[in-house]
């Protein structure tokens, strides 16, 4: 538990020594999770408790313990009506920097959903989607490798969604209900298939052009400018993405936001529908 106990005293350091302290029981079971609840704050103990909880996962690893699908949350009842709820997303991982993401996240108890790329999930990045399950994320479908889906025939179609349905149900057992079309780039074909595949179309209220102006202040400032229903934009392959996080995180806590997924903030959807907001 050496590298454990640097990575508390670090974060100790760096000033979350006024947070309270967890008991971790023996060397096979944390204290149980702190509640996830309306994101208010930067949340220390959250993060500590990540981080033990990291420590006794790879401990398991080295003593040879068998893989197990992660436990995932049970969904959690947000009123959108009342809350002034966001929906963050971010599209194109899992990579470098995607834990990161998940790390600056779990310190704001913010929730959001990922729409992942089925070729991006390798031996180096399987742990980041079964991270996103774990802590309460929700995965969606954003095909294979990035195909432009509204020129591809029907087959071809299918298979960028079904083979990115399978390998994210193989890391997670989660079944994703959500896609969204790369480029944003939908028609006829891609509705009816995506009907048929179970999949609503999950479009955006706010795109913070993180791809094109790799700006963290600009970045921040797009996304602050969410209003309560929206569903923003961005990429977790991007480091100038990962350095507005903080500032962003900030702004809309200081707005009061409650971060949500996109099924947390629509309800029930209709696959092969195109959604931009509640």
């Amino acid at each position: 538990m050496r590298i454990g106990s640097v990575l508390l005293s670090l974060l100790l350091l760096g000033g979350c020594a006024q947070a309270g302290t967890m008991t971790v029981a023996g060397e096979r079971q944390a204290a149980p999770p702190p509640r996830f609840g309306t994101p208010r704050h930067f949340d220390a103990d959250l993060l500590r408790y990540r981080l033990a909880g990291t420590q006794l996962r790879l401990a398991g690893v080295r003593h040879g313990a068998p893989p197990r699908l992660p436990a995932v949350p049970p969904p959690r009842q947000v009123d959108c009506k009342r809350h002034k709820c966001v929906a963050l997303t971010f599209d194109d991982g899992p990579a470098e920097f995607t834990g990161q993401v998940l790390d600056l996240l779990a310190a704001h108890r913010a929730r959001a959903t990922f729409f992942v790329l089925g070729q991006m999930i390798t031996d180096e990045t399987r742990g980041f989607v079964r991270r996103m399950a774990s802590e309460g994320h929700e995965l969606g479908n954003h095909s294979w490798d990035h195909a432009s889906l509204a020129g591809l025939s029907p087959d071809a179609l299918r298979r960028e969604l079904e083979r990115t349905q399978e390998a994210v149900l193989k890391e997670t057992g989660v079944r994703m209900r959500l896609m969204r079309p790369p480029y944003g780039a939908t028609n006829q074909t891609v509705d009816n298939e995506t009907k048929q595949t179970g999949l609503a179309q999950v479009m955006w209220a706010v795109d913070t052009l993180d791809w094109l102006n790799r700006n963290p202040a600009v970045i921040a400032q797009r996304s602050a400018a969410a209003k309560p229903g929206d569903i923003v934009l961005m990429h977790d392959i991007h480091a100038t993405t990962v350095q507005a996080l903080p500032r962003l995180l900030d702004e809309l806590d200081r707005k009061g936001f409650t971060y949500v997924t996109v099924s947390e903030l629509l309800g029930d959807t209709t696959p092969g529908k195109k959604y931009t907001n509640r």
